[in-house]
C-alpha cells in the first residue's frame, strides 16, 4: 500500500515539474528560435525532439534539454555569412549543423571523450558566457526600440542605434521594456512563477487592442507552411566540410555546459554519467537536424526547476515535451499575434541570466590574474564577431592552461630561525625575521621534471645564481617530483655544468617517489651531478657540502 502512495506522489511530482518547466520553456524556446534564425516554432520542435532524445539515451533526471540561447547567436551569425537568416537555405544550413553536432557529441560517448570539457578554463567559461550574453542583449535592442537591425558585433551594433535613435518606436519600446522588466522581477521574487508565459499572454491581449484600433507593430510571421517535414535527403551535405569547424566548436560549447549542469544539478546519492548525458543531447541535436531544425543543448535553469520541482524521474522532463505538443497541435493560431519586442524582452532576460556577476566578482577577489583572464575572454567575443570571438576565447584557454602546466609552484624554502627546520614562507610564522642565505639557496619544485617544466624549473635557478653573487650551493628539494623524463635528465647535465663554471654545486635531496627514485638510479642522475650520495634531508646536504 505504501509502494502505491509512494508511486503515486512520484507521478505527481513529476507531472507538476514537468509543467512548471514547460510553462517557462514555451515562450523561451520561441524567442530562442527567433533568435538562431528560425520561424518561433521550431523552437517548440527542437524542444520536443530534443527531450525524446535525451530521455532515450541521457542519464541525469533532472536535465532539460532543447533549444539554447548560448549557442543559437554563435551559429546564426556563423551561418549568416553563407544564407540569410530565415530563408529555406540558411535553415537546411542549421539541420545540417545539428546532425553533424550531433554525431559529434554521440562519438564524444562511444570513444569516452568527456574529458576535453576539461580544456576550458572556469574564467574563460564564465567570460565565454558574458560575452555571449552582451551578444544577445544588444541584438535585441532594435526589435524592442522598434529600430531597422543590423547583424553585427556589438560596438557597430550600438552606433548603429544610435544614428537611428530618432526612429525608435514608442510602443514597442513599453512593450519589450515592460516585458524585460516584469520578468526580471518576478523571476528574482517568485522563482517558480511562469513570468514569460504571463507575459506572452498579456502581450498577446495588448496586439489584439491595437489591431482592433488600427494600430500595427512588428509581430511574428504565421507559422502555416513550417509543419513537420524529414530534412535529410535536401540537405547541402557538400558544405558539411565547410561548416565542420564550427560544429566543433558548438559541440564543444555543448559539452562544457552539459558537463557543468550534470554536476551541479544531480542526484546526491548518484555519480553524473557525463558520457551518456552527452549521447542524449547528441541523439537530440539528431533527431532535431533530421526533422530540419538546429542544434539543441542542455539548460541549466530548466533543469534547476525539474529538481526544486522534485522530480523522480527522467518522465518530468518528457510530460514538459507533452505539454509542447499540444500547444503545437492546438495554438498554433495565434502565433502571428505575438509582438517581436515580447520575445526581445524575453530574450534580454534570458542573455542577462546567463552573465554570471556574483562569480566574476568572486574571481576578481580571490584572483586577479584569472580575473584578467576571463576580462579578455569577454573583450575578445564583443569586440570579435562572435564565433570568432569564442574560438579566440578557446585559444586562450588552451594558451592559459599550457602556461599553468609549464610553470608549476618552484618555491624558495627559509630556514626558521633558530632551529633546522626548512618551509614554505607561508607556512612559517609571520612575525619570525625569515631571510636568504648568501651561499645557499633551497628550491622546493611541485611538478614531475619533463621537456614542458624543465625550462621554467632551469629558469628558477638561474635567476637565483644571478641574483646571489655569493651563492655556492643550489639544493633542490625532490620531495614532490614524482616523474622525469630523458629530455629532463639530459638537460640537467647543461645546467650543472653551467652552474660549476660559476662554482655552485646542484643537488637533489629527500627522494621520496618511486618512480623517479627508479629514474634517478637507472639514469646515474646523481653521479652526474658529481653527488656523491643520496641525501635524506637539507641540513644534511649542507653539513655535508661545507
Amino acid at each position: 500500500m505504501q509502494s502505491k502512495v509512494h508511486n503515486v506522489m512520484a507521478w505527481r511530482q513529476d507531472i507538476f515539474a514537468g509543467l512548471s518547466v514547460a510553462a517557462i520553456a514555451l515562450p523561451a524556446q520561441m524567442a530562442t528560435a527567433h533568435l538562431a534564425g528560425f520561424p518561433v516554432i521550431y523552437g517548440l520542435y527542437v524542444f520536443v525532439v530534443s527531450s525524446i532524445g535525451f530521455f532515450l539515451f541521457g542519464s541525469n533526471r533532472y536535465l532539460s534539454c532543447g533549444a539554447d540561447s548560448t549557442i543559437a547567436p554563435i551559429f546564426a551569425v556563423s551561418l549568416a555569412g553563407y544564407a540569410a537568416l530565415f530563408s529555406a537555405q540558411y535553415m537546411a544550413l542549421a539541420s545540417l549543423l545539428a546532425l553533424l553536432v550531433g554525431g559529434i557529441l554521440l562519438a564524444v560517448y562511444v570513444f569516452k571523450l568527456g574529458w576535453v570539457a576539461n580544456l576550458l578554463s572556469y574564467p574563460v567559461t564564465l567570460g565565454f558566457l558574458a560575452g555571449v550574453s552582451i551578444h544577445i542583449i544588444v541584438s535585441q535592442l532594435p526589435a524592442i526600440l522598434g529600430l531597422p537591425h543590423d547583424i553585427a558585433s556589438p560596438f557597430p551594433a550600438i552606433y548603429h542605434l544610435i544614428l537611428n535613435i530618432e526612429q525608435f518606436n514608442i510602443i514597442t519600446t513599453l512593450i519589450g521594456g515592460g516585458v524585460f522588466s516584469f520578468i526580471f522581477w518576478f523571476s528574482r521574487q517568485y522563482k517558480r512563477f511562469p513570468a514569460a508565459l504571463v507575459a506572452l499572454g498579456v502581450s498577446i491581449t495588448i496586439e489584439i487592442g491595437l489591431n482592433a484600433n488600427n494600430i500595427h507593430i512588428p509581430t511574428l510571421s504565421n507559422p502555416a507552411g513550417f509543419e513537420l517535414h524529414w530534412a535529410i535527403v535536401g540537405l547541402p551535405w557538400q558544405q558539411a566540410l565547410t561548416i565542420f569547424p564550427l560544429a566543433l566548436l558548438i559541440a564543444m560549447i555543448c559539452i562544457v555546459q552539459t558537463s557543468a549542469v550534470s554536476n551541479t544539478i544531480k542526484d546526491r546519492n548518484t555519480t553524473p554519467n557525463f558520457n551518456r548525458d552527452f549521447a542524449g543531447i547528441g541523439l537530440g541535436s539528431v533527431l532535431s537536424g533530421l526533422i530540419g531544425g538546429f542544434p539543441g543543448n542542455a539548460s541549466p535553469p530548466r533543469s534547476m526547476l525539474i529538481q526544486q520541482g522534485g522530480a523522480h524521474s527522467k518522465w518530468a522532463a518528457l510530460f514538459s515535451a507533452a505539454v509542447i505538443c499540444l500547444v503545437l497541435l492546438y495554438a498554433q493560431n495565434v502565433f502571428h499575434l505575438i509582438p517581436k519586442a515580447t520575445l526581445a524582452g524575453i530574450l534580454m532576460y534570458v542573455g542577462l541570466s546567463i552573465f554570471k556577476w556574483t562569480e566574476i566578482k568572486r574571481i576578481y577577489q580571490q584572483n586577479r590574474q584569472e580575473f584578467y583572464l576571463c576580462l579578455t575572454t569577454i573583450l575578445m567575443i564583443v569586440t570579435f564577431r562572435i564565433d570568432i570571438g569564442v574560438m579566440f576565447g578557446v585559444l586562450l584557454s588552451l594558451l592559459h592552461s599550457v602556461f599553468i602546466i609549464t610553470r608549476p609552484n618552484c618555491e624558495e624554502l627559509f630556514r626558521e630561525p633558530h632551529c633546522d627546520h626548512w618551509g614554505h614562507r607561508s607556512r612559517l610564522n609571520p612575525e619570525d625575521n625569515l631571510s636568504t642565505e648568501e651561499d645557499v639557496a633551497v628550491l622546493h619544485f611541485s611538478a614531475p621534471l619533463y621537456f614542458t617544466t624543465f625550462s621554467y624549473f632551469e629558469e628558477r635557478i638561474l635567476q637565483l645564481a644571478n641574483t646571489r653573487p655569493l651563492l655556492d650551493l643550489i639544493i633542490i628539494d625532490a620531495s614532490s617530483i614524482s616523474d622525469m623524463d630523458l629530455t629532463a635528465v639530459d638537460k640537467i647535465e647543461v645546467l650543472s655544468q653551467k652552474l660549476t663554471h660559476r662554482n655552485i654545486t646542484l643537488l637533489f635531496v629527500n627522494i621520496e617517489h618511486p618512480r623517479f627514485r627508479h629514474l634517478v638510479e637507472t639514469t646515474n642522475l646523481l653521479t652526474v651531478l658529481g653527488q656523491k650520495t643520496e641525501y635524506s634531508s637539507i641540513e644534511i646536504a649542507i653539513s655535508a657540502h661545507r
